[in-house]
């Protein structure tokens, strides 16, 4: 065997200890996998989606049940199992309170409502 072939035979020995990456590097390669994943916000809600999402809402809201909300939050969609507490029809959100907690939710980043 030639020199040349011992040479080429072992693969990529060569480079096998030099396999690493910076932390600039993963940082930016995480960031970019992030925002491959990213969904973007759905279109505009048709009037009878917008007509059944607030007879949903109106209809936990007098009677308490509980509804699984489907929303938009940083280029994802996430479910959240809650009861509603409160519609603020002036600046177009409502309050939904799980366990100990409470958020608003802006209703242009709700997609669905189901009652549970």
């Amino acid at each position: 065997m030639r020199k040349e072939e011992r040479y080429l035979a072992r693969g990529n020995l060569l480079w096998e200890s030099s396999r690493m990456m910076l932390p600039e590097h993963k940082e930016a390669w995480i960031h970019m996998q992030e925002q491959e994943n990213n969904v973007p916000l759905h279109e505009e809600l048709a009037d009878d989606q917008w007509q059944e999402l607030g007879m949903i809402i109106i209809d936990a809201l007098s009677h308490t049940h509980d509804v699984m909300v489907t929303y938009w939050v940083n280029g994802r969609y996430q479910e959240l199992t809650c009861t509603i507490d409160k519609l603020d029809e002036l600046n177009k959100r409502i309050k939904v309170v799980f366990s100990d907690d409470y958020e608003w939710l802006n209703l242009r980043i709700i997609k669905s409502i189901v009652q549970v």
